[in-house]
């Protein structure tokens, strides 16, 4: 097998004989390169160290999510340790109440509780990141590199990150931040989709809402040749079956949150005057309309489209890596959704959806949109971006995504595109603050792919 290769270094070098690889970015199988090294694996040296047991799970923050997996993996076995800045008010929490409690709605008519304690919580990631065998972070993008930073010095020898959901450019920071830990098999990186869970945190360090947890995952790691351990690691961790067979450039274009949130704010509020407070913050699944269905489609067919034409260019994958909206929400959420049978339907028929509102705030007469929330200020630029900054290195046209960008970064205060509906680029002044390859210095799909 090949070797981890350095973007630093090495920007530019595509070469005909990689292109049947089906590896993250076409790195992983190349032919060695001066400055690569050989390494043994980071799966494997956990592995050999958990014969006859469990890793040890670490956890980073406290989040909804991190609460969710405090309660799963350890009522399942797991020594779960926990790294946040909250740990004093976490602890403190958690001694009121034993540990943490899911309320698991997931089957609406058989509600259950699960309840888990961990081993050890702490702010010192001295002591909490040398204890683990693997790592689960579900942070919003923005905090994945200050997490590295303090992660990196103290990491085992022999330690996977699983990072959930695997969009928002956490890869692209690995790929610079990381590439000696990753080449010498110390570290190995997997970018997971989807999010595992919709859950909210009821009751901090106590009680969190479980209203779904997701049939199927697809995983890409760092370095290739650890996918399938590291896939086989993560579905005995999650119980769910785990795919992985793509790469971390289809994994960006799968239809996650940056498909379904920008379309239904722009199909929820495009006609908002910008002053005019609503009455009511309704629903935001529940009342998913057409007009938001047929912009979701949109950016679908656009997102699919990127990645068609990344495959005629590369030959790596096939258009089926990367499936269309409707169909990939069912392959998540199956039995949960009553009515399968249009775009409108898996959303606003779906128990994993249930009970959700809009991101909005109160206001004197009503409410208006937040352009503050995380649907705007994470999505917009960490993920939907992507998308658009992979149309831009194979030259696509994405019309949708573009009539949604310039809604939004108008109300947001940004520039991340110039031009015109389906000409657009994304060269705003705020371009470089995105998640895009662009930020990162990839200037072609060249450059990208390693």
């Amino acid at each position: 097998m090949g070797k981890f290769i350095n973007p630093k270094t090495v920007q530019g070098y595509v070469a005909e004989e990689v292109k049947a690889t089906f590896s993250p970015y076409l790195v992983d199988q190349q032919p060695e390169i001066e400055g690569t090294v050989a390494s043994s694996s980071a799966i494997d040296k956990v592995l050999s160290r958990t014969v006859g047991g469990k890793p040890t799970i670490g956890v980073c923050g406290t989040g909804n999510a991190s609460h969710v997996y405090m309660a799963l993996f350890a009522s399942r076995g797991y020594e779960v340790n926990v790294f946040s800045d909250k740990a004093e008010k976490l602890t403190k929490a958690m001694e009121e109440s034993g540990g943490v409690t899911i309320s698991d709605r997931t089957d609406p008519s058989n509600i259950k509780e699960i309840f888990g304690k961990v081993n050890l919580v702490s702010s010192d990631p001295a002591e909490i990141f040398p204890k683990c065998d693997v790592i689960f972070v579900s942070l919003p993008s923005f905090a994945f590199k200050p997490i590295l930073e303090k992660m990196k010095p103290h990491v085992r020898d022999g330690t996977v990150i699983y990072y959930l959901p695997g969009q928002g450019g956490a890869d692209f920071i690995m790929r610079t931040e990381c590439p000696d830990e990753i080449a010498a098999g110390k570290l190995a990186f997997c970018g997971v989709m989807p999010m595992p869970f919709n859950c909210r945190i009821k009751e901090y360090g106590k009680l969190v809402d479980l209203a779904a947890f997701k049939d199927i995952y697809d995983l890409a790691a760092f370095p290739g040749r650890d996918g399938d351990k590291c896939g086989t690691l993560l579905e005995e961790i999650l119980g769910k079956p785990v795919n992985v067979s793509g790469n971390m450039s289809a994994l960006h274009l799968l239809g996650a949150n940056p498909n379904i949130h920008p379309a239904r704010v722009v199909g929820l509020w495009e006609d908002w005057d910008g002053k005019t407070p609503y009455p009511e913050n309704p629903l935001f699944y529940e009342t998913w309309d057409q007009n938001s269905a047929e912009i979701a489609e949109g950016i679908s067919n656009e997102r699919c489209g990127i990645w068609s034409e990344i495959v005629k260019r590369t030959g790596v994958g096939k258009d089926s890596d990367v499936k269309q909206l409707k169909e990939y929400i069912f392959q998540c959420y199956g039995k949960q959704i009553a009515d399968p049978s249009s775009t409108k339907g898996v959303f606003s028929t779906n128990d994993g959806y249930k009970g959700f509102r809009c991101p909005m705030k109160e206001v004197e007469g009503g409410w208006v949109p937040n352009f503050e929330n995380r649907y705007f200020s994470e999505d917009f630029p960490d993920s939907f971006a992507i998308y658009k900054g992979l149309a831009d290195l194979v030259d696509y046209s994405t019309p949708t995504i573009d009539r949604c960008f310039f809604w939004a970064q108008a109300f947001m205060g940004k520039e991340y595109i110039t031009g015109e509906v389906g000409m657009a680029k994304l060269n705003g002044k705020d371009a470089m603050s995105t998640k895009a390859p662009q930020a990162f210095g990839f200037m072609t799909l060249e450059a990208f792919l390693g």
